[in-house]
């Protein structure tokens, strides 16, 4: 069959070490809900394997030479049906990037899988203002953490030039 005649479905996980039985564990989840769907991952060539070793053969490479636009170009050609981002742990408030990926494939629904608590659908309107809220706390986060710097630049000129400046001598 081709790829037109066929459903797809994007997994979207780290793959990091230790985290195969989450990623099984969402594979077979998604393979309930969509039976004929042929399944396919954005991956890195350090997750790649531990992709493969799950039973995902078609795996979208990030990376390498590969941009954000290339991997969500190729992601959105597959027209997935529904997107799967598997989480570290039960709280969901990382995993920027997976979720952008995700909305951005066009995928109608996405499931959050969590080890050991199964998967949860959300829609492409939650999702999208789950994308927002953490972009604007990174931004928020980069700015704090910007004006901190300024601060402590302030208090360190400040200090200098009460203690005679930079060319001041001691006697």
């Amino acid at each position: 069959m081709s790829r037109t005649s066929r459903r797809s479905a994007l997994l979207l996980t780290f793959a990091r070490r230790g985290e195969e039985e989450a990623i099984r564990e969402a594979l077979t989840g998604l393979r309930q809900r969509l039976p004929d769907a042929d399944v396919f991952a954005v991956g890195t060539s350090v997750s790649a394997p531990t992709l493969r070793t799950v039973g995902i053969d078609t795996i979208v490479t990030y990376g390498d030479g590969r941009g954000i636009r290339a991997v969500v170009r190729d992601a959105r050609s597959r027209r997935p049906a529904a997107a799967a981002v598997v989480y570290w742990d039960p709280g969901s408030a990382g995993h920027l990037k997976l979720e952008a990926v995700a909305l951005l494939s066009g995928a109608t629904t996405t499931y959050r899988f969590v080890p050991g608590a199964g998967s949860k659908a959300v829609g492409r309107l939650r999702l999208a203002c789950s994308v927002a809220v953490k972009c604007i706390a990174s931004i928020a986060c980069l700015t704090a953490g910007a004006a901190m710097c300024a601060l402590a630049l302030v208090c360190l000129r400040g200090a200098e030039i009460f203690s005679g400046g930079r060319r001041a001598h001691r006697d």
